[in-house]
């Protein structure tokens, strides 16, 4: 494995420890690792910022399923308040055709505008729903106005404050994931940072032992062939998963298959992490619920083909939405 992208961090670190092992097993004392700032790195401390670094990855990714989730919301509130807003200029239309309060009707915004530019419509329509309760009921409506499945003027406008504190909730697990990633990504350059140190240090220290030299791991893909993609596709499975499928690679090196991903509409390689793996033999499928756990959630995932020199390719993007 290499340091290649986000993904490929825990898995190197993990060839590291393996051979840092190997290597205490045969030096007295145990083999320390310098760091400008850092001080004495010991494989206990490494193995240490392993498991730090694998919390950092989560807390991302669950900022990111925040973040996800209070888009779902918001995508959510915002198909139940239209439907509303409908509905009740459908009411204006029949009943009160031929009235100045038609002249005050608001035209519908779309569910993929802006906080601001959906909401101003809907405020109109709660201001003119007053306005409608406070006159004269024309013939075959009971005022106030209530809506067919039972809401009222101070629940559509519960339903519009819903939709305010979705969008704070969104940004509020933007702005965590901001910060998640700023400590994630100090950890990754303090580590590799160390690797680099520990493929100086080794050689030195372990001139009387050849094979550790040999078998020294390394940080960057070797020179070489790099694999082609397999083609992947992916389709919501109810309740809460995805189901992925792909072709089988024709690669004689091939070593296994990763399925990677993040939440959102867009596949990050800063931020993606490894969900699950499968071998060469392995039916050629993976079934999850990364980033699904609610209503309207995204994810994004890749399936991709790694070497057993570490080499990889991944595939086009394939994006997963929980409906509404």
């Amino acid at each position: 494995m290499s340091l290649s992208n986000n993904a490929s961090f825990v898995p190197t670190m993990n060839e590291f420890i393996a051979h840092w092992t190997q290597v205490d097993a045969v030096l007295t004392p145990d083999l320390v690792v310098g760091i400008p700032g850092e001080g004495a790195v010991t494989l206990a401390g490494f193995s240490a910022l392993r498991t730090a670094l694998q919390e950092q990855f989560q807390r991302v990714i669950d900022a990111l399923n925040d973040k996800e989730i209070a888009r779902g919301e918001i995508r959510l509130r915002k198909a139940r308040a239209l439907a509303h807003f409908n509905e009740f200029n459908a009411m204006l239309d029949g009943y009160w055709a031929g009235t100045a309060f038609v002249n005050a009707r608001a035209y519908a915004p779309n569910l993929s505008d802006g906080q601001e530019v959906f909401l101003a419509p809907m405020r109109d329509v709660f201001s003119l729903w007053e306005k409608l309760n406070a006159g004269a009921a024309p013939a075959g409506v009971a005022l106030p106005l209530v809506l067919s499945d039972g809401t009222t003027r101070e629940e559509f406008g519960e339903e519009l404050a819903g939709i305010a504190g979705s969008y704070v909730a969104e940004a509020a697990a933007n702005q965590g994931a901001v910060l998640a990633r700023s400590e994630r990504d100090g950890l990754k350059e303090r580590i590799r940072a160390i690797l680099v140190s520990y493929r100086t240090v080794v050689p030195a220290r372990c001139a009387q032992h050849g094979s550790l030299v040999e078998t020294l791991p390394v940080l960057t893909p070797p020179p070489g062939h790099t694999p082609d993609a397999v083609v992947a596709s992916a389709v919501f499975v109810a309740p809460d998963q995805a189901r992925v499928v792909y072709e089988e690679s024709a690669e004689a090196s091939l070593e296994r298959y990763e399925l990677r991903g993040n939440p959102g509409e867009e596949y990050s390689d800063e931020d993606a992490v490894v969900i699950a793996t499968n071998g060469v033999a392995d039916a050629r499928e993976f079934v999850t619920g990364f980033g699904l756990s609610q209503p309207g959630t995204v994810v994004a995932l890749k399936v991709y083909v790694v070497l057993d020199t570490g080499n990889e390719s991944g595939s086009a993007t394939l994006t997963v939405a929980r409906p509404l």
